[in-house]
């Protein structure tokens, strides 16, 4: 006996279910980039505080540097017996000129993180500064590269330094991975959306005199150029390019 034909099925299609999916993932897409504007305004927030507490710690450092430079004048035209004083008040002027002037750069630097409005996207080498460790070659180095720009995006890619200099009568150039202790290819990449600080030691070869140091930096960043910085040497060990 043959089976008897049963005929075309109608299946019944629900739509409410697909708006409903495509509602969720609307409402899950609102909810996270409410989350990320919310984060980026306290991170925002906290450098304000930060660059506010500068301000007023600059405005008290001002004020006492200008009553120890009043106290160090009078000190001077007094009799020897009051020369321990006037040298204690000289070295706590130094001092304090110098944490002035350190509090002043620190400033600087939050204010283009923070008040970017008025420049394009791009990368700036904040600084870079060199330290002896001895007198056998070795050198610790430390690179800070900021954002430039009004922009929420983080900006990445890779930098370089290359140490140029003079080994017997030839020139010679040697890059960051030919002296870098313990180096790896993660040293060289860079991934921020205000700023970032790289730290390491380097040895230089025997017979090695650098003079210059480049800088190169190459941003993966669409928009973003590539560029390079010269710093010499001796200014870099001194101190930096701040």
């Amino acid at each position: 006996m043959s089976k008897a034909h049963l005929g075309f099925q109608v299946r019944q299609n629900n739509p409410w279910r697909l708006w409903l999916g495509v509602g969720l993932v609307i409402l899950l897409l609102l909810i996270m980039f409410l989350i990320g504007r919310a984060y980026q305004s306290y991170e925002l927030g906290q450098l304000n505080l930060e660059q506010e507490a500068m301000v007023d710690r600059i405005a008290e450092l001002e004020q006492r540097n200008t009553s120890l430079v009043k106290q160090n004048a009078k000190l001077k035209g007094i009799s020897k017996i009051e020369h321990d004083a006037y040298e204690k008040a000289n070295r706590s002027q130094v001092d304090l000129q110098k944490e002035l002037l350190d509090m002043k750069e620190q400033l600087v630097f939050y204010q283009g993180i923070v008040s970017p409005e008025q420049l394009a996207l791009g990368v700036n080498i904040q600084s870079f500064e060199l330290t002896k460790k001895n007198n056998l070659g070795l050198y610790n180095y430390k690179l800070v590269l900021s954002k430039r720009g009004k922009s929420n995006k983080f900006v990445k890619g890779i930098f370089n330094l290359l140490i140029k200099g003079q080994q017997g009568e030839q020139q010679k150039d040697l890059a960051l991975k030919q002296v870098k202790q313990d180096y790896k290819e993660n040293d060289i990449k860079f991934s921020f959306r205000y700023f970032q600080v790289f730290e390491g030691d380097m040895l230089l070869p025997e017979q090695f005199e650098p003079y210059d140091i480049q800088v190169k930096i190459k941003p993966t960043t669409k928009k973003i150029k590539p560029f390079s910085e010269t710093i010499s040497w001796t200014q870099a060990v001194s101190g930096g390019n701040d």
